[in-house]
C-alpha cells in the first residue's frame, strides 16, 4: 500500500503558514516569518533572508516532515489487516494531514483541543477500518509472503581442525 506524505506546502496551504511556523519551530530558536518557512517549502530563494531564520526554517520542514513520517505509520498500523495491492480509501488520505498537525502539535493538544478530538475521531475511523478488514478474513500474519532461508553451514568444529 503506498500512502504518501502529505507536502510541507499542502500542509501550509492547509493550515496557514503563521500556524506551522508556531508548531514546527523548536522551542530552543527564535521564531521565524511564515513567509519564509512557505519560501523554504516551496523551494524559492533563501539568499535575501537572515541566516540563522534560513537555519531555522530548515529544521521545521524537518520537523514537519517527521511529523508527516509519524502520522503515515500511525495510519499504517491500522490497514496492516489490507490485503496485498489493496488501496486505502480516500479519506484516509483526506486525513493524514490532520495526523500530521497533531503530531506537530505534541504536548500543546490538550484534552479539550479541537486538534485532540479531531485527532480521536480519525482514530476512531481507523479502528473501524481495521475492523473490518479483520472480518473480512484478512490477518496480518502469513499475508506477507516473506520467506526466510539460510545457506547451509559451510564450517563446523569438525571441519575447521585444529584451527
Amino acid at each position: 500500500m503506498n500512502l504518501s506524505l502529505p507536502s510541507a506546502i499542502a500542509l501550509i496551504t492547509r493550515f496557514g503558514a503563521r500556524e506551522l511556523a508556531d508548531l514546527s519551530v523548536p522551542v530552543t530558536r527564535d521564531p521565524i516569518e511564515p513567509e519564509l518557512l512557505e519560501a523554504a517549502a516551496t523551494g524559492a530563494d533563501l539568499s535575501g533572508w537572515d541566516a540563522e531564520d534560513v537555519k531555522t526554517a530548515v529544521v521545521a520542514l524537518a520537523r514537519i516532515a517527521d511529523a508527516a513520517t509519524r502520522a503515515r505509520s500511525e495510519v499504517q498500523f491500522y490497514l496492516r489487516y489490507r490485503r496485498p495491492g489493496e488501496d486505502a480509501p480516500e479519506w484516509v488520505k483526506d486525513d493524514l494531514p490532520e495526523l500530521t498537525r497533531f503530531h506537530l502539535y505534541g504536548e500543546k493538544a490538550n484534552a479539550e483541543s479541537a486538534v485532540r478530538l479531531r485527532y480521536r475521531d480519525i482514530l476512531k475511523r481507523l479502528e473501524n477500518l481495521a475492523a473490518e478488514d479483520s472480518q473480512r478474513g484478512a490477518a496480518e500474519s502469513g499475508q506477507s509472503g516473506l520467506q526466510v532461508r539460510h545457506q547451509p553451514r559451510l564450517f563446523n568444529r569438525n571441519s575447521l581442525g585444529r584451527l
